[in-house]
């Protein structure tokens, strides 16, 4: 696990701290407590957007642990792509577009209205 560990870092990095389906902030590592704080969260709710790694390809159909196909998605998204779908979940660019369409609509995260609210204060970024 310590590979897929570094790889979900670099992608967390690399992705600004950004889920790769919501483009929502996400937190890493032990940064629950500044994360709820910052944005004025429950843990339930940053725990929804604790960062994970999601295999682009998934391992069942032969995804492997490469820096390639390694990004960083909050829980939430990582686990509602998958819910339901063990064997048909959609592909990420269908996902994505998916999540984003929900965002837009402001359905899709549970966090989402308390993040526009900082967003509006000035505290995301």
């Amino acid at each position: 696990m310590k590979k897929l560990a570094s790889l979900r870092r670099k992608a967390f990095q690399a992705q600004n701290c950004r889920c790769f389906y919501c483009q929502l902030p996400m937190w890493d590592g032990d940064g629950e407590a500044e994360f709820v704080e910052r944005y004025h969260l429950t843990v339930a709710l940053a725990r929804l957007l604790r960062a994970t790694a999601e295999h682009l390809e998934a391992r069942q159909d032969g995804g492997r642990d490469t820096a390639a196909n390694i990004a960083a998605a909050c829980f939430h998204c990582n686990s509602m792509r998958h819910k339901g779908r063990p064997r048909a979940a959609p592909s990420p660019v269908q996902y994505r577009n998916r999540v984003q369409a929900r965002i837009a609509a402001g359905k899709w995260h549970p966090a989402i209205k308390h993040l526009q609210k900082a967003d509006q204060a000035g505290i995301v970024s």
